[in-house]
């Protein structure tokens, strides 16, 4: 899309084309690759120099163990399997509906039910294994989350409408890293609601007006 204006840098690309990514930031990157024919072009050309230098290297020998259970494999009938109940591919609130990525849809029974944030947002945990945080945030037309910097890193990618910050406007495909350097305050315009994923390693740290208060308990959002 035309209209992405914001990647997942060469480094964190180049680790999830090498496997190297936990789940979750490896969902986060395959959903921002539905959107995005840049970075489906950078991890094809990743892909092919890896196997380009697979062709290079020199076979590895299999144990004889190895081999015959490799064999064994490969002389299995093969089993004709029905699936009788396909993975929910929409993500519904009240009445909207919106299209879940296909790196989410073999995960929608972990995805928890709508809960509300201050500032008319709501928010839906997606249950993945390590120790980061997903969620699927939803910002009402003409709301905003409290002012905030990071503890660790957060990850946003954009699924549907827009959101702004002092630093620009995110459009759906956007994929947005924050960090404890970054302060901002999430916001959408008037008509324009918003929903995002996000990941997050550590709690927000709320930094104006009365959401100050909840940064004793912000362990408690993190969960």
């Amino acid at each position: 899309m035309a209209n992405i204006h914001f990647h997942p840098d060469p480094v964190l690309l180049s680790r999830f084309a090498h496997g190297e990514l936990e789940s979750a930031s490896s969902i986060m990157i395959s959903a921002h690759l539905e959107f995005c024919p840049y970075c489906r072009q950078k991890i094809a050309a990743i892909e092919t120099e890896q196997a380009g230098l697979l062709e290079k290297s020199e076979p590895a020998t299999l144990s004889p163990a190895l081999n015959a259970m490799m064999q064994q494999i490969m002389d299995q009938e093969l089993v004709d399997e029905t699936v009788d109940d396909w993975p929910d591919t929409q993500l519904k609130l009240e009445d909207k509906s919106y299209p879940l990525p296909s790196a989410l849809q073999r995960h929608n029974e972990k995805i928890g039910p709508w809960s509300r944030l201050p500032g008319n947002i709501k928010r839906a945990q997606v249950d993945v294994s390590g120790s980061c945080k997903m969620n699927f945030i939803y910002m009402d037309s003409d709301s905003a989350l409290p002012e905030h910097t990071h503890q660790g890193q957060e990850i946003t990618l954009v699924l549907a409408g827009e959101f702004y910050d002092e630093n620009g406007t995110y459009k759906p495909g956007d994929f947005i890293i924050q960090t404890e350097a970054h302060k901002h305050l999430p916001r959408t315009r008037e008509g324009k609601d918003c929903l995002c994923l996000t990941l997050l390693n550590a709690p927000l740290h709320f930094t104006s007006g009365l959401a100050t208060l909840l940064n004793p308990f912000s362990q408690l959002f993190f969960r």
